[in-house]
């Protein structure tokens, strides 16, 4: 009977640590959020697609998500880089406090001729708003100013798609080089599915922001393909002519 009980006790050890997604041991304050977005035709409304996070630049604090969204749940009226009279509302809530949340203001990087089609457009993956009110505490990130060093532990902080609740997850990466306005990351600790992670921030071990999570890219020397953050760069120069033209 003994012998029955410790070979149960231990399927139920074993399946539920087969059951868990491996995460980073890696700790970070909280950081990341997820998109609610509300249609002027509710039947496109999401609850919870991608995630985002706050940025502080100079004195004003923004949010961030990534731009490809717009592609999968864009209503009929929106044609380019705008809510047009598709959205109502876009607000960012921690998963894990639901009750908190930030409401955005304008879509700072708006482009009604930019193609929400064109595969060119998400080349800088990224939405940046002005804030209307944040009743979030969550960590709000800066961008890293110095140069990514080859091997470098960078890390993902979000939830993927199946992920209803529950704190932030955190995944490692290794830098591995820079192509055009992308990072490829050699893969350490990852989700075993990618998917909801999109516009999550990408940052260093002092939680620097250094990219966006966007998709993957072809190395064009081996032809292998990386996961490839939007790298932080375009947002920052877009960052920088808002200031002068304030």
């Amino acid at each position: 009977m003994k012998s029955i009980i410790l070979t149960v006790a231990i399927f139920i050890i074993v399946s539920s640590c087969y059951g868990q997604e491996a995460t980073s041991s890696k700790k970070f304050e909280d950081i990341a959020l997820v998109n609610k977005i509300d249609f002027f035709d509710s039947k496109f409304n999401q609850t919870k697609f991608g995630c985002g996070f706050l940025l502080k630049f100079n004195q004003d604090t923004f949010a961030v998500t990534a731009k490809h969204l717009i592609k999968f749940i864009k209503s009929d009226e929106m044609k380019g880089i705008s809510f047009d009279n598709g959205i109502k509302n876009w607000m960012l809530f921690n998963l894990n406090k639901p009750s908190a949340n930030v409401v955005v203001d304008k879509l700072l990087n708006e482009n009604k001729n930019e193609s929400i089609a064109e595969k060119a457009s998400y080349e800088d993956d990224w939405l940046v708003f002005s804030i209307k009110q944040n009743q979030t505490r969550v960590k709000v990130l800066e961008i890293r100013d110095t140069p990514l060093n080859e091997g470098e532990k960078l890390y993902v902080v979000g939830w993927t798609r199946k992920m209803e609740s529950g704190l932030q997850r955190v995944y490692e990466f290794e830098y591995f080089k820079t192509v055009g306005k992308r990072i490829l990351l050699k893969d350490v600790i990852v989700p075993e599915l990618f998917g909801g992670l999109s516009g999550a921030p990408v940052i260093d071990e002092n939680a620097k922001v250094v990219g966006i999570v966007s998709g993957r890219t072809a190395d064009p020397d081996s032809k292998k393909t990386y996961f490839s953050p939007s790298s932080v760069n375009g947002l920052k120069s877009f960052l920088d002519k808002l200031e002068i033209n304030k």
